[in-house]
Order: C-alpha cells, then structure tokens, then sequence
C-alpha cells in the first residue's frame, strides 16, 4: 500500500529531477547562443521534450500527493456489497443520500436505547461494523457526523492536528522511515592519488540512507458515559450534538495521551531555567532541516509562567504573532498553548516545554471505525432513567523520528539581566 510519506519523497525527488533537466536545458541555450548550431535540431527538441516529460512526472507526483492528503482528511463511506456507499451523481443526490444515512443512524441509535440492546438485526448493512470476530459492535458513526466529530476535536486542543496521521484499513503493519544521520563528504580521489594516476583510483563506496522500521498494531480504546433519555424524545439535531459533543471530548483526551506518551520518550531532554536555555533549546538541539518547521508547545501553567519572563530590554519573552494577538512566538517560533487537562505539567510546578516538528515526529495509524452501542438496562440506567453509550475508537500512535523532537521543562525562567546604560557626565 502506497503511504503519504512515499509519495512525498517520489515528488521531492521528481522535484530534483527537473531541476537537473532544466540546468542541462539553459547550459545547453547559453552554449548555442554563444556559438549558434553548435548543438543540431534534433539533440536541442530532445533536450526540451525530455524537461516537458518530467514536468509532467513532478506535477504527476503532486497530484497523487494532495489527491492522498485530501483522502486522509475525509472519512471515506464503506463499501456495501463490493459497492461505494454513496451515489454516484449530482452533489444535490450526495447531500440527500447524507441526510439519509444521519437519519438512519438516528433512528437506529434510539432503537438500540429503548430496546435495551447494542443491536438490531434489521439495522442496514451501511452502518453495522463488525471486527471480524462475528462480535456485535453497533453502529458505525456515518461519515458526515465523524466529520463534526473531527472539527469539533480541534476546537479541543487536538494534538492530532499537528501529527502525521495515516488511514490504514489493517489491524497492524510496519512503514519505513528515513532516518536523520550524519552523512560523510564523498571522497576528493584527486588530493589522495599519484601525480598523473587519478584516473586509475578506484571510487570507495559511499553510505548509505539509513531507514528504520515502525511497526503499528491498532488498538481499541473505550468509554460508556451517560445519556439522560429525555434527549431520546428530543430532537435529531439535539440528539446528535450530545453524542458529537461527549465522543470528541472522550477521543481528543484519548488520543492526546497517546501522542504525549510518545513525546516523553524523546531522547533528548533539557532543563530550562534561564532565558539563554530557551534559545539554546531552538537553536541547537534539532537538525536545521526538521528545526525550520518546527514550533514551541506547553500547557496553559507554561505558557502562564513565560509570560513573565522579560528579556534584558525589559520586552516579555512572549511577543503576540503579527494579526494575531491572542497566539505568541518566541524568536519567530510559534508557541502552541495546550489545555492542563490534555498536557498535565511533568510534576508538582515542573512544566512541559516541547519543540520540534511533530508532522516528521509522530504518527498517527487511524483505523477509522469510530463505533457506538446503547443500553438503557446496563449498571444503573434502568433506576436513573438514563441510557448507556458505549463508543469505540481505534489507532496506534509510534514515534517516526525520535531526533524531529526536544523535550524540555521548567518550574520558571529567570528574566535576562538588565542592559546597563551608561551615561556620560555633562
């Protein structure tokens, strides 16, 4: 299976490329100008036919691309009986069979609560899942409201949103990354050879690109909250909004554990306490290629205490973004604010302070098959009046590139010492 990660590195590469023709296309145009006929007609059309053709490869390369990006961000309709499950057709008869399948799972959620089962035998076939294993899970949430659920995640400081996220369709499976190495300069064949011999030295072999192995198994990740069964009498719209609402929080809380977890085991660590530790912490502890995209990320006691710290002007450390007053940089890097609850501090007062490229850093394996069950006789719903919701989630979150991040922590940062100025006596 072709994966995002691949189709970048083909049009990079096919990127390179073109580059290359065009350089040997305008050398060609210098020269021939220079000295007119000196290349024939036919090697001057080959040399502009071969640019065109990898043109064409590069924008190829970026279409596949942005087509596998767009792929990734919309929650595909699975198939019914070998068939996609959506109308082939005018965008009006898309939106219809949407309404249609929102009302479905409407109308079947609520039969599951007042029947007091996870499942009805005569549910369509469009929003039952199964894992494999014959087991009844529920009811698939329909593309148009995980869609909700999804902008919804935002809004609660997803740490999703940074990462690199891939769909996957399999319960485990293994990518390879490239990883950041020291490469060695090639071999200078003239300083080391005879006088008159460099033709005849042989060419060492050079190294080589180092890929590592991650491997992925999803796991299912799941929660029962409450629902008061007045909403069952409520409308749709009210009915749908409470499930969004609870299922966003319960994922993004979830996954953000996750993604966290893996953060923490960045190998490299900093204890910060005065305002120079901050810029060493930007400046030298990535690669300049992953630290060019990078940013700062803490949680809201973090971002509280820098705000504090002033440098030896008298400026705060925190400088709103230009247009944007309400978001901060440091040194031109953007400081992300996540809630306490999503990115708790490391202990007692000690604050998270991370920075990196999380895109290159993490990845998300997301199965895509967010489900949900309801019982209104399970623990106490029966006495409370309530119905049990039951949803399930299911990913795996491994860390790509170890070297794409830096962890740091502090209780608080000193200010930078005041500029002395001195004054000359009149």
């Amino acid at each position: 299976m072709t994966t995002i990660n691949e189709l970048q590195v083909a049009w990079e590469n096919s990127g390179q490329v073109v580059s290359d023709a065009q350089n040997k296309q305008m050398k060609m145009a210098i020269q021939n100008a220079a000295e007119p006929g000196k290349f024939s007609d036919e090697e001057l059309s080959a040399v502009k036919k071969d640019v065109e053709d990898k043109v064409k490869a590069r924008d190829f390369a970026k279409d596949a691309l942005d087509g596998a990006r767009e792929s990734a961000k919309v929650i595909k309709p699975k198939e019914v009986n070998g068939a996609p499950a959506f109308i082939k057709g005018s965008k009006e008869a898309r939106e219809q069979e949407s309404k249609q399948k929102t009302k479905d799972f409407v109308k079947y959620f609520v039969g599951m609560a007042k029947s007091g089962q996870s499942f009805l035998d005569d549910a369509p076939t469009s929003v039952v899942s199964t894992d494999g294993s014959g087991s009844d899970l529920g009811l698939t949430i329909p593309p148009d409201i995980q869609t909700a659920i999804h902008l919804l995640e935002r809004q609660y400081s997803a740490l999703e949103q940074y990462v690199n996220v891939e769909n996957t369709s399999l319960p485990s499976g293994t990518r390879n990354y490239e990883k950041l190495e020291t490469l060695t300069a090639m071999t200078d064949l003239d300083a080391t050879a005879a006088p008159n011999s460099s033709e005849n030295t042989a060419i060492p072999e050079g190294d080589y690109p180092e890929l590592q192995k991650i491997s992925y198994t999803i796991h299912r990740f799941a929660n029962t909250f409450a629902m008061p069964n007045t909403l069952l009498q409520d409308s749709a719209e009210n009915l749908l909004a409470y499930l969004e609402r609870h299922i966003s929080l319960k994922d993004v809380v979830t996954r953000n554990q996750k993604i966290v977890s893996v953060l923490e085991a960045a190998p490299t660590k900093a204890s910060l306490t005065v305002f120079d530790d901050i810029q060493d912490l930007i400046l030298n502890t990535l690669d300049p290629v992953v630290s060019s995209g990078a940013f700062l990320f803490t949680n809201q006691a973090g971002q509280a205490s820098l705000a504090k710290v002033k440098d030896a002007n008298g400026d705060y450390l925190l400088q709103p973004i230009v247009g944007q007053p309400t978001n901060f940089q440091i040194q031109g890097r953007r400081v992300v604010q996540i809630a306490n609850r999503d990115l708790p501090d490391i202990s007692t007062g000690v604050h998270p302070l991370y920075f990196g490229d999380l895109s290159q850093g993490v990845t998300l394996f997301d199965r895509q098959a967010l489900t949900v069950a309801a019982s209104n006789v399970a623990g106490n719903s029966f006495d409370n009046d309530q119905t049990k919701v039951r949803a399930i989630d299911r990913f795996d979150v491994e860390a790509a590139d170890n070297g794409a991040i830096a962890v740091g922590s502090f209780t608080a940062i000193a200010d930078q010492p005041a500029k002395i100025v001195v004054q000359s006596a009149s």
